[in-house]
């Protein structure tokens, strides 16, 4: 399994628009709001273990166009419910010791509180990642790899789909496999970028997944954990479950699904993609 960013990297800010109607709460509260679209950013980053079976990879190495949508919702514990849908586009390349891709997503958000409504969208933050193997799985079922992100503030913050800072992140996942089923751990850090009028906390994460190979079919399910990005909030919890599916040699479909186990991130969400290899 490779662990990537997937479905774009969304980080959240306040609109001056929202502010005149459905964000008039307390700064508190405001800062929980905002977190809904970043920690859209942090299931993708972190989002079980991406899932791209060997059936699909050759050797020498493959490029690759995923296409892919999605929706998430929540209220953070506040009298404001979020909706985000979403598309994104990415483009890589998988070689036997590294993987390398793009990401560009389309962001839809909607806030509601009470009777007020406020609705933005746009193209949203560009994230560029690379990952290596830095242990190549033996006879044993071990192996062990690292990853590196970064999300460009590409996104229009006045619409409040972008804070206009660069985030960074780094990943290690350890893995044992054991036959068709395959265990793994993984760990982050997320360099959290800072608007001049809001104090975040940078990330620390984890999680851990376990994935089963049926013919040409992945399936996989995770408990992730991580440090909450606004002070004070709870830390969030989720379970995740989902399948990567090979058509052929050339085409695979994907799709997943979360719920959170507590108020700290979004209540749950689904995604589908479509993979195309060449």
């Amino acid at each position: 399994m490779k662990q990537g960013v997937e479905g774009g990297l969304f980080m959240g800010a306040t609109n001056t628009g929202f502010q005149k109607t459905a964000w008039s709460i307390s700064p508190a509260r405001r800062h929980r709001i905002w977190c809904f679209v970043v920690y859209a950013l942090l299931i993708v980053l972190l989002s079980a273990i991406v899932v791209v079976p060997s059936t699909v990879s050759a050797e020498t190495g493959r490029g690759y166009l995923d296409l892919s949508g999605g929706y998430k919702t929540g209220d953070f514990g506040t009298p404001t419910t979020s909706s985000l849908y979403y598309l994104s586009s990415a483009i890589g390349y998988v070689a036997p010791r590294y993987d390398v891709s793009a990401t560009v997503p389309y962001l839809s958000l909607t806030n509601k509180t009470g009777g007020a409504t406020a609705s933005e969208s746009g193209p949203g933050d560009v994230i560029l990642r690379g990952g290596r193997l830095l242990v190549p799985e033996g006879h044993g079922g071990f192996s062990f790899d690292g990853a590196l992100a970064v999300k460009l503030p590409t996104a229009d913050k006045n619409k409040g789909l972008g804070t206009g800072e660069t985030d960074y992140g780094a990943f290690l996942s350890v893995h044992q496999r054991f036959d068709k089923t395959k265990l793994s751990l993984l760990s982050g850090y997320i360099k959290v970028g800072e608007p001049s009028s809001v104090t975040y906390n940078d990330i620390y994460l984890y999680g851990i997944g376990i994935s089963q190979i049926i013919n040409n079919t992945e399936l996989y399910t995770s408990f992730e954990g991580r440090r909450a990005m606004v002070p004070g909030q709870k830390n969030p919890q989720e379970i995740n479950v989902g399948f990567f599916h090979a058509l052929n040699s050339d085409y695979a479909i994907k799709g997943g699904a979360f719920s959170g186990l507590n108020k700290g991130g979004p209540d749950f969400g689904l995604a589908l993609g479509f993979v195309r290899w060449f």
